[in-house]
């Protein structure tokens, strides 16, 4: 090739490289100044070609090796900072997570939509109706390793404030946990078991006499896996109410240990679960008691409040779960004791209640699965419903029988000590004249379609043991004394 000073530099060094590896003088791998030192020793480079051309070279090695470098130190500021760099995600909800996973926070909320109809006897009396039963919207995470919390309201709610939940958790160890705030107390299964995943529609008849969300704090851990424990002081006032009264203003105390026998012996297939819990306490100021039916019709008991402010309750709660595979047997005993003095005399009242009931996964899928630390949670599917060529979800039938004997308050008892009373107040339908004992029935069909989807379809039937009077206050229409309720109810329920 004949070179002249108007060829390419580039085209000089690429003729000469290819002349050099044809004859075998030049090594493989050669660098760039290693090949033009020997291009200009072989008189293939002039010397201004061999110095122009070794400054390109030069600055292009400069070059690269400055590209390498800020690579480098990008990679290195990459993994110096990925412990506090965040990715979203969903896994039964959205998740927004630390690199190192110490960190996270959580977008968590809840709807449940309600239907209700009522048949039979009062049927005139209560209203056939759609409800938003919950429709929770909060926020979660997990700072550090060990610091959890969560602050969560109802906007369902009709009364203000709207807050359910609002707690911090310091995980010291498994075995020792402290929380504060507001949040579930240690005692009840079916209360601990969130209503995302309740067995039926709504809760027993013993739900409404156990303690529930309160503001206090708790001591609680699993120490070993199979079992847990929580110990808590609380306001006993209920949700969102402080002590407000000074000669009542004593921490309740509640307590609750749980083990689950076959994390023992080591079979997953299986739930073993017993539990006891305890709670003391002084009653908050002008407090009665009431119960609904599991149709959430009929008040059907009602007391006046209760007299004097050294009411003491104590609450004494046994419970019982087995599971099998896709079979699940589960109850709860309750015994409720109010016990104080008025003017007249001392008394000491007692509320027992109870419920049991058989529930079985169609498709297979197993309760073991779903139970941790002493409460039963999400059950995944074995395969999600979808429309095109999917699966159909789980699907779940069940019966619980439930029962409410608080034959010890009477009409006849003296006023302040328990009194069995018209429900106070006019709602839909006014309770005229009430009983102190009665049997639910549910009957329950579920579908989930998918982790965090159900739809729920029950019938629910409320004997009652003397027959309770309901007065609608509206159109003046006339009372109506009943022996039971009927009611067929729907709920279509998503959380995230």
């Amino acid at each position: 090739m004949e070179v002249t000073a108007k060829t390419p530099r580039r085209l000089i060094l690429a003729a000469a490289i290819a002349g050099l590896f044809a004859t075998a003088v030049m090594p493989a791998f050669a660098d760039t100044e290693t090949l033009l030192d020997k291009l200009h020793e072989k008189g293939v480079l002039t010397d201004e070609e061999y110095q122009e051309m070794r400054t390109e070279a030069r600055a292009e090695k400069r070059a690269q090796a400055l590209k390498e470098a800020q690579a480098g130190e990008s990679k290195e500021k990459a993994r110096e900072a990925f412990p506090t760099q965040t990715q979203g995600k969903f896994k039964e909800g959205f998740v927004w997570e630390s690199g190192d996973k110490s960190s996270s926070v959580t977008i968590a909320g809840r709807v449940q939509a309600d239907y209700r109809k009522f048949s039979g006897e009062g049927s005139s009396v209560t209203a056939d109706t759609f409800d938003l039963r919950r429709a929770y919207l909060g926020v979660a995470g997990k700072m550090y390793d060990y610091v959890t919390w969560d602050i969560t309201g109802d906007f369902a709610q009709t009364t203000p404030p709207p807050l359910d939940v609002a707690w911090i958790n310091f995980a010291i160890n498994p075995s020792v946990q402290l929380r504060f705030g507001q949040f579930k107390m240690p005692f009840s299964m079916e209360e601990l078991t969130s209503s995302r995943f309740i067995d039926f529609q709504e809760r027993s008849l013993l739900n409404q006499f156990v303690p529930q969300k309160e503001r206090g704090f708790m001591v609680w851990g699993v120490p070993t896996p199979g079992l847990v424990y929580g110990v808590a002081l609380s306001t006993g006032q209920g949700k969102n109410n402080n002590d407000t009264v000074p000669t009542k203003a004593k921490a309740d105390l509640i307590g609750r240990v749980a083990v689950n026998v076959a994390e023992f012996i080591e079979q997953k297939n299986m739930v073993l679960h017993f539990a006891g819990a305890y709670s003391e306490g002084i009653l908050p100021a002008n407090f009665g008691l009431s119960d609904r039916t599991e149709g959430r019709g009929a008040t059907f008991f009602n007391t006046a409040n209760f007299a004097g402010d050294n009411v003491r309750r104590r609450r004494e709660g046994l419970e019982l779960a087995l599971a099998w595979g896709p079979v699940k047997l589960q109850s709860e005993l309750l015994r409720v004791n109010y016990s104080g003095a008025v003017p007249t005399q001392s008394y000491s009242r007692n509320l027992d209640a109870n419920y049991v009931e058989a529930l079985w996964l169609v498709t297979g899928e197993h309760y073991a699965d779903a139970y941790k630390a002493g409460a039963f949670g999400r059950i995944l599917p074995n395969s999600n419903f979808a429309m095109h060529g999917g699966g159909w979800g789980t699907f779940e039938v069940g019966l619980r029988l439930s029962h409410l004997d608080a034959s010890d308050f009477k009409a006849s008892n003296a006023a302040g000590t328990g009194v069995l009373a018209a429900q106070p107040g006019t709602p839909i339908p006014q309770l005229v004249t009430p009983t102190n004992m009665a049997t639910g029935t549910s009957v329950g069909v579920k579908w989930i379609m998918n982790p965090n989807t159900r739809i729920y379809l029950n019938y629910v039937l409320t004997r009652f043991d003397t027959d309770i009077t309901l007065k609608p206050n509206y159109n003046n229409q006339p009372s109506a004394t009943i022996s039971a309720e009927k009611a067929a109810t729907l709920r279509v329920g998503i959380d995230f």
